[in-house]
């Protein structure tokens, strides 16, 4: 259980699809290739390397050898997968109030 949440954390920390860091990873270099390509080139660079870091350290704990105690570990799994789901409801769906504040802040950066 601890790996797949672990691999769901992954997946949600890098910005894949349907995860809410996703649409602000999306907007960030779609505005970025409109105004200066140049730069967008440098953010998907590096971008990908953190991308094949988080994928380096997820084969390491998740498909590596276990390392340390074998005991069974007794611990809720509840915040991990309730913290998955929330990043996930954020990517499909936010409240009207959410989207409205969301709304403001941009207009007021510009």
């Amino acid at each position: 259980m601890l790996a797949v949440g672990f691999a769901l954390g992954v997946v949600a920390i890098a910005g894949l699809p349907p995860f809410g860091i996703f649409a602000s990873e999306f907007m960030l270099v779609s505005s970025t290739f409109a105004r200066q390509p140049v730069l967008a080139v440098l953010l998907m660079a590096g971008l990908l390397v953190a991308f094949g870091a988080l994928v380096l350290r997820l084969q390491d704990v998740a498909f590596g050898a276990p390392k340390g105690p074998k005991d069974p570990v007794k611990a809720s799994y509840v915040p991990l997968f309730l913290h998955i789901a929330l990043v996930l409801i954020a990517g499909v769906w936010l409240p009207g109030e959410v989207v409205t504040w969301f709304r403001a802040v941009a207009k007021l950066l510009g």
